[in-house]
């Protein structure tokens, strides 16, 4: 259900405006919006505005060192620290974070960058390594040379001939002072080795530059230094990355250790008050007081005035002020159901927050969405595995809406151990072998189960068009209550006349059936208007196909018992136990995957198409209270 909303407005004094923000920021109840357009916007003095200044700066520093420091366990009294921070007064936290960041900073900063710097040639140089050793064989051919610059090239075998290319035009660039040996390596790379003065450097560097002649890029320390000799000292470097970068996390952890509590809490409290600053924005000033306009709950009203009086006293006053029916449709919503409910919550909001005023349809589709579910798997043996990945799932996942999944796909498990009983299924035909007797055997009473599932599909679309009346009468909403209405009878008509056909109902009430058909059909025309002559018809058929689409819950269910016969038949056939179990426990896995993940669409679909669409209307705000973020 959607929680009743009151638009209130709160007046108050200058002097009293520190104390209200506070008490409302404690509160955490009123959704404050924009200032009342008849009044000035509230305008921060020059000390809160420095104060805002300097938080968002300190907010900066303080995050970034916190992603820096390795992450630790909470500790127990990490609320209660929070809360002790928040009550000292901020100009000490501030304070006490800036002495902190002067201390900690630059440290951090240096065991981040040589961290990040060794993690970098961990990754470098053994590429450069490989690379070099490719090299070596050519680097014995040349002896070494003072005052000559030695370049490394690296070709892919097919555009070897660039190797000639530069045989070709290297004697005009160096005055035939250089030397060039190349081998291939591999199948599919050459290498080559050029050695020419370093007067002709410029040149040659341009010269490959232009060709796109890639060549091998050493760390500008190893520039020149003989292959060897390089190779060495990466080897060696290689080998003392990891009892430095070692001792770097170790130094981390104790930083971490000491200082990473105080650092979130003192960052939680200071974001805490850039909120109050920020929120006076939407404050309205006159000379001598401040207003402020908001949502909140109708029940927490009396709490916060109390709240008020008691921490600011009889210089603030809060009123409930009457509301436009413009003003109504954008309320914000507050989703509030039983608790067995609040799963199904997260499921309505994937589609879209009902607008305040109109029908919350979490409850029922807590209740049928389950069922639906159950109907389709049926089976004691599947439903108790997903009962079991369920409950181990849970234990690992703490809030969240994979958890609020969690817990749907729990009662969903429950519903299907339950319909499996009265099939009387266990892994499909394996329910007879152990005992089991159906009490409704689905495989073959296949028309009963159609006909169970059209039952249920006029059920809930009938409940979604009772409220969809419902709520066009307590809106006002003309135009969608005879929509409805017209709907309604038309279906009733069309059912006349199919019972009529089939004989259940007398032939006398053909003609009353036929005079429905057509009073509901005119109905539905008017509220289209001219178009209705060949739209209102397409509506009722469209209608008629939405209870016809609840069969997916009878045929699909059919397709999981068939799939798990052929899964038992197969195991029965092969003539070796071992074999016949693998074979078997394969298909098994397969329908339980279909039998999870097909179900779960099906349902939703028969929930957002069918149903919702005779009642639902989206477009709610959500309701974003101020209050304190606090610490996680």
């Amino acid at each position: 259900m959607l929680v009743q909303m009151s638009k209130v407005q709160i007046i108050g004094t200058h002097d009293v405006l520190e104390r209200t923000v506070q008490t409302l920021h404690n509160a955490g109840v009123v959704q404050i919006t924009e200032k009342p357009p008849l009044v000035d916007a509230l305008a921060l003095d020059e000390r809160a505005a420095r104060q805002r200044d300097e938080i968002t700066q300190l907010l900066t520093r303080l995050d970034a060192l916190l992603a820096l420091l390795p992450a630790h366990p909470q500790p127990k009294d990490l609320n209660a620290r929070y809360a002790a921070e928040a009550t000292r007064g901020i100009n000490k936290v501030i304070a006490a974070a800036q002495r902190a960041l002067a201390q900690l900073d630059p440290t951090a900063q240096d065991l981040a960058r040589r961290r990040d710097e060794l993690e970098a040639d961990q990754v470098t140089l053994p590429r450069y390594a490989k690379t070099m050793r490719q090299l070596m064989p050519l680097a014995a051919d040349l002896a070494p040379l003072k005052n000559y610059e030695t370049v490394a090239l690296l070709v892919e075998r097919r555009f070897s001939a660039v190797i000639e290319m530069l045989r070709v035009q290297l004697p005009e660039i160096t005055n035939e002072q250089f030397e060039l040996v190349s081998r291939d390596i591999d199948p599919d790379t050459t290498a080559a080795i050029l050695v020419f003065p370093r007067e002709h450097s410029a040149a040659i560097h341009t010269f490959l530059g232009r060709e796109s002649i890639t060549q091998v890029r050493l760390p500008d320390e190893l520039t020149n230094v003989p292959f060897k000799d390089a190779l060495a000292t990466i080897e060696t470097r290689l080998a003392q990355i990891p009892p430095a970068l070692k001792n770097i996390h170790r130094e981390l952890d104790a930083l971490a250790d000491h200082w990473r509590t105080s650092l979130a809490v003192w960052s939680a409290v200071l974001r805490d008050r850039l909120q109050e600053l920020e929120v006076l924005r939407r404050f309205g000033a006159t000379q001598y007081t401040f207003v402020v306009v908001g949502w909140m709950p109708r029940k927490q009203i009396a709490a916060l005035r109390d709240a008020l009086a008691r921490q600011v006293g009889d210089h603030v006053l809060l009123e409930e002020l009457p509301l436009t029916e413009r003003e109504r449709e954008h309320a914000p919503v507050v989703l509030a159901n039983p608790r067995p409910a609040q799963p199904f919550e997260f499921l309505v909001r994937l589609m879209a927050l009902p607008r305040y005023g109109t029908i919350d349809p979490t409850p029922i589709m807590a209740i049928f969405l389950p069922i639906f579910f159950g109907m389709i798997l049926g089976d004691i043996g599947y439903g108790a595995l997903v009962l079991l990945g369920t409950l181990y799932l849970l234990r690992k996942v703490k809030s969240g809406g994979f958890k609020s999944l969690l817990i749907i796909m729990l009662y969903c498990a429950l519903w299907s151990i339950a319909f499996g009983f009265w099939y009387g299924e266990f892994f499909g035909t394996l329910g007879e072998a152990i005992g089991l007797h159906p009490f409704f055997n689905r495989g073959e009473a296949v028309l009963p189960l159609f006909a169970f599932s059209i039952a249920l599909g006029i059920v809930q679309v009938g409940l979604g068009f009772a409220l969809g009346i419902y709520q066009a009468i307590k809106l006002h909403q003309r135009h969608a209550l005879l929509d409805r209405v017209a709907k309604v009878i038309a279906l009733i008509a069309i059912f006349m006349l199919v019972a009529v056909s089939s004989d259940a109902l007398p032939k006398e009430l053909f003609t009353p059936g036929l005079a429905l058909l057509i009073v509901g059909t005119v109905l539905l025309m008017r509220t289209i208007g001219w178009v209705g002559i060949l739209l209102a018809p397409i509506e009722i058929l469209g209608t008629v196909s939405n209870i016809l689409s609840y069969l997916r819950l009878a045929a699909i269910g059919l397709a999981s018992v068939y799939l798990a016969m052929v899964a038992n038949e197969l195991a029965g056939i092969t003539g070796n136990i071992i074999f016949g179990v693998i074979v078997a426990g394969l298909f098994h896995a397969l329908n339980l995957a279909l039998g999870i993940f097909s179900p779960t669409i099906q349902s939703l679909r028969l929930h957002y198409v069918e149903f919702f669409s005779k009642f639902f209307e989206g477009g709610g705000e959500r309701y974003a209270p101020f209050k304190r973020e606090g610490i996680a």
